[in-house]
């Protein structure tokens, strides 16, 4: 006895591409098997009175999170690592980055290192970077003279 199926050709093509992508992420080292650095998106704003770096780790434990400040240049560095339960085998598509990540941004202005913070909250690292005394904007009165 026979039994007839419906062809579905979408069905093959979203099973082609899931593969081909694999196949891509192995071979570029973009898989969680083949983890390699990656750079988080941040976003640096400057204020009269410093810099306040936003930077995106979700999925990152603040432990794994290393921030440091030498010769003006903020450096964020860490790990994410990949599901602690689970194998990347069993994963049809992997978009997150996974590994070491890191980060370096260089200030244009001269900075108070000593007053540097970092908080995490939410998957978000907020850096506050207070700018040197110096380094701020100064009003000149001008005299009739």
């Amino acid at each position: 006895m026979n039994t007839l199926s419906r062809y579905e050709p979408f069905r093959d093509v979203a099973s082609l591409q899931d593969e081909v992508e694999r196949v891509f992420r192995t071979a570029f080292g973009q898989g969680a098997a083949t983890a390699g650095a990656f750079s988080p998106a941040l976003d640096v704003e400057e204020t009269e009175d410093g810099f306040t770096l936003h930077v995106e780790l979700p999925g990152v434990a603040a432990d794994d999170v290393e921030v440091s400040l030498e010769e003006n240049v903020l450096t964020i560095a860490g790990e994410r690592r990949f599901y602690d339960d689970r194998n990347a085998d069993g994963f049809r598509r992997i978009e997150r980055h996974f590994g070491r990540f890191h980060r370096a941004v260089r200030l244009p202005d001269r900075v108070d290192g000593g007053r540097v913070t970092a908080t995490y909250r939410d998957g978000l690292l907020t850096i506050e970077v207070p700018k040197a005394e110096e380094a701020k904007p100064r009003r000149i009165t001008v005299q009739n003279g």
